[in-house]
């Protein structure tokens, strides 16, 4: 290009306005109004594409989406219990009542039509899962069956029904709609269901299934794990070029790949707002370059769900995932574009966005190293399981940093707030890397104030003690003149003479500089100021006999 444009550029209106175009047309694509709002709503429907189509009956929810489902290709059907029926590599009952329950609802031509674009093997299972099958011409069937028998109108079988009415029901109606359109090929597949074992036929049904979803870029899960592979953040430079192309050869008209690669819903509204990787995304000029990044960003969405094993059907946990995926992608941005627009604009043009997710993913696992350092490699992990090292904040910190995939405890926010969100700018990873250090001072004052692992084990309730009982129950006796030594649960007699001797808590700051003696502003500090006033008033501490907090 020869003129590189940025989203406050006013040449950069068309190109702009393309983008916000595309992005609010994925968004609307999924509300059925706009389908059938079209001039031909059959046709609309059919040429969505499979997994999408899946994403309009998700979010309506039958009985509701019944009306989109009775426009369906057999193609779109089959994807859409790929997406559906599957928990991981096993067929979900429940699932699969839900989706037949619905499906059976339409003409029976339609079901015919789409029961028989299913992978056989599919079919044939779930008729084994669903029903017992006697071929009349080797056995009769039983005189007390367990479920509702159902003579084939050939009168070749006898099918018994299980499950409830309403399973019974459903499973009939399949049968007869498939009867009704071609004899021959339901024969088939009721004697092949007989023959067959469950195992194997779901061992095909999921290879084939597999199959589809890597088309659509839900990889093989060990795969995919690469996404999350760690680098070193700083070594990844901006490039004068667009990344390589990750689109199939073939696919070179523009509006025809933007149109077929929808921005996930997740994604969509997050895009247009001013998060460092939207504006990068909006600086991008070119439909050719932009109708790659769509591209890539959709296959990225679809890796990270495999990576985390999300079913596609789950639409809450996918919502929760491609938030925290655009968050990882605003940090590596924000990283790389080290507060210029210009550089915003080419690490999202310039660098692989597999690449720009595991350097947002990178800043984030340093993070957790740490967390899980000083929970399993202090001197106190040795502890029972029961005992919490740390208080209140320090453990909603390291409870979320140290998760698998890592969230920021909004405990550190301004005002603070309850619960975690994704890490989505540097100021939330030095926010973080704040608390940890202070964590760890914890852990390194409590070491040099003599407390040992051993003697907390030997409490009657570990459970109910922290660092901070354990701090203040020190400190109380060394500025009630105890001499210096190991951790002692205290006197009555040493709690009254501190109270009467503390009554201020800077007095109580200035006394517990002189025993905790910490470098200005530093994370020491603001330890030893939380303990400070927290002995006055005075908080719970370790009392002689019985052990516990008073």
């Amino acid at each position: 290009m020869a003129h590189r444009s940025g989203p406050d550029d006013p040449d950069n209106v068309v190109a702009l306005s393309r983008f916000r175009a595309q992005l609010s047309r994925g968004s609307r694509a999924r509300r059925t109004d706009d389908l059938f709002a079209a001039g031909d709503p059959d046709k609309a429907i059919k040429a969505l594409p499979p997994d999408e189509f899946f994403y309009v009956i998700s979010e309506l929810g039958f009985p509701d989406a019944l009306e989109v489902l009775a426009h369906g290709t057999a193609d779109q059907v089959q994807v859409a219990l790929d997406f559906a029926v599957w928990d991981r590599d096993q067929i979900s009952l429940e699932r699969t009542d839900e989706w037949l329950g619905a499906l059976v609802e339409a003409e029976p031509d339609t079901v015919a039509r789409w029961v028989k674009g299913l992978d056989i093997e599919l079919l044939a299972l779930l008729l084994r899962k669903r029903a017992r099958i006697y071929d009349l011409s080797l056995e009769e069937p039983p005189d007390e069956a367990e479920g509702m028998l159902w003579p084939t109108p050939d009168r070749l079988f006898v099918v018994e029904l299980l499950g409830d009415d309403e399973q019974s029901r459903v499973t009939g109606r399949l049968l007869e709609c498939l009867y009704r359109s071609d004899q021959n090929y339901v024969r088939r597949v009721l004697v092949g269901a007989r023959a067959e074992l469950d195992a194997e036929l779901e061992e095909l049904a999921y290879r084939w299934r597999s199959g589809r979803m890597a088309d659509l870029g839900f990889i093989d899960f060990y795969e995919a794990l690469e996404v999350y592979q760690e680098l070193d953040p700083a070594v990844v430079r901006l490039g004068d070029e667009p990344a390589p192309p990750v689109r199939p050869r073939g696919e070179t008209e523009t509006e025809t790949a933007t149109d077929s690669l929808r921005l996930p819903r997740a994604l969509a509204a997050r895009l247009r707002g001013k998060a460092p990787f939207a504006r990068g995304m909006a600086g991008v000029s070119n439909p050719d370059e932009l109708a790659e990044l769509h591209f890539a960003l959709v296959a990225l969405s679809n890796h990270v769900l495999s990576a985390d094993r999300v079913i596609p059907g789950d639409e809450q946990a996918v919502t929760a995932v491609l938030e925290r995926l655009a968050a990882t992608l605003d940090l590596a941005v924000e990283f790389l574009g080290r507060g210029s627009e210009e550089l915003v604009v080419k690490a999202v043009r310039n660098v692989p966005l597999t690449q720009l997710f595991r350097v947002g993913v990178s800043l984030v696992g340093k993070l957790r190293r740490l967390g899980v350092a000083l929970q399993k490699e202090t001197p106190f992990a040795k502890l029972p399981r029961a005992f919490h090292l740390f208080e209140l904040e320090d453990t909603e910190v390291l409870t979320a940093v140290t998760r698998l995939r890592p969230m920021f405890p909004r405990r550190l926010e301004t005002p603070p707030a309850s619960g975690e969100r994704p890490f989505a700018q540097l100021a939330d990873v030095a926010l973080v890397t704040a608390a940890l250090e202070r964590a760890g001072a914890v852990v390194a004052l409590l070491h040099g104030l003599g407390v040992r692992p051993e003697p907390i084990a030997d409490l009657d309730d570990p459970a109910l003690v922290d660092a901070g009982v354990l701090a203040r129950t020190i400190l109380v006796a060394r500025l009630s003149g105890d001499p210096a030594g190991p951790l002692r649960p205290l006197t009555t007699a040493v709690v009254e003479k501190f109270k009467k001797r503390f009554k201020d808590r800077e007095q109580a700051r200035a006394a517990v500089r002189e025993v905790l003696p910490t470098a200005p502003g530093s994370a020491a500090e603001a330890v030893a100021d939380r303990w400070s006033d927290s002995l006055v008033p005075l908080e719970p501490v370790l009392m002689a006999k019985s052990g516990r907090r008073r």
